[in-house]
């Protein structure tokens, strides 16, 4: 089964608004791309852009410790969903990619919005367990959003993962 990884939002302004345990968020999405890369399989990043993240600007670049390589594609989006109005679609079909692993940024809004979607769309989904991360809000915590976005994502929209469980 063709499978690609998408690493979305690890951009710079984001992460320095220091959402939940950045540097391990950050440490969790490099090694992932490493076993993806190591493994041959595709990663593709998805990049937000809006009025806090212009396009071309600092804050709209995918942050250096995450960066993709020369090879690698960048797609650019408006939406919390990483398949609206982008290409992603026809590109994954172009590839015969039939499974999705997906790491970023933010657990509660774009990375909710995208697996639900490839989910919609056929496509088999992994989540990387902690490889998502998010802001908390004046109710609730950070870790507490992502482990209840984790909790309904599993075994209903994708499988949820340890990175070590990912690629066998």
């Amino acid at each position: 089964m063709v499978t690609a990884l998408l690493v979305v939002d690890v951009q710079n302004g984001l992460m320095a608004e220091q959402p939940y345990q950045v540097s391990l968020f950050l440490e969790t999405v490099a090694q992932t791309i490493k076993q993806a890369r190591t493994r041959q399989t595709e990663v593709i990043y998805v990049r937000h852009h809006d009025d806090d993240l212009p396009m071309g600007s600092r804050e709209w670049k995918i942050h250096d410790s995450v960066a993709p390589q020369a090879n690698e594609l960048v797609i650019d989006k408006a939406y919390n969903s990483a398949f609206k109005e982008t290409g992603l679609r026809a590109y994954l079909a172009s590839k015969g990619v039939e499974r999705l692993i997906i790491v970023g940024m933010a657990t509660d809004y774009c990375i909710d919005t995208t697996v639900k979607v490839a989910f919609e769309m056929g496509y088999e989904v992994a989540v990387v367990e902690h490889g998502t991360t998010t802001f908390g809000t004046s109710d609730i915590p950070a870790n507490i959003l992502i482990d209840y976005y984790e909790t309904i994502w599993h075994d209903r929209f994708a499988q949820v993962l340890p990175l070590e469980r990912l690629f066998n």
